[in-house]
């Protein structure tokens, strides 16, 4: 999304965040090139977005384990509201904070 784009994603302090503790793949929900899913299975990015994420829209930011399992509470659907709420996102995935509660609880309890 432009939003997130011109605003949050490309601030540096963001990318260097984000670069250091996750591994960073677009997927195109649009897009026919094919990828390897996590379980070694050939498919066309939409349909890895739609039918294994129910992705519909963008943006989506979605999380994995390194196992290649989902982290369902880690999900964000639509923009950030700022870069401060996309750097607590990153934190309740690195911190696995997402084991105890969602992630609205966790803003919550930020001083």
């Amino acid at each position: 999304c432009h939003y997130m784009k011109s605003r949050i994603l490309n601030q540096p302090d963001v990318q260097d965040y984000f670069r250091e503790h996750f591994l960073i793949f677009p997927i195109d929900i649009e897009g026919d090139i094919e990828i390897t899913d996590f379980a070694g299975n050939t498919t066309a990015m939409k349909d890895f977005a739609l039918n294994q994420y129910r992705v519909r829209a963008t943006p989506v930011f979605a999380f994995f384990d390194l196992d290649g399992r989902y982290i369902k509470r880690a999900r964000l659907t639509g923009k950030a509201r700022d870069k401060d709420e996309f750097m607590l996102l990153g934190r309740f995935v690195v911190e696995r904070a997402y084991e105890k509660q969602s992630f609205t609880r966790f803003k919550r309890a930020q001083p």
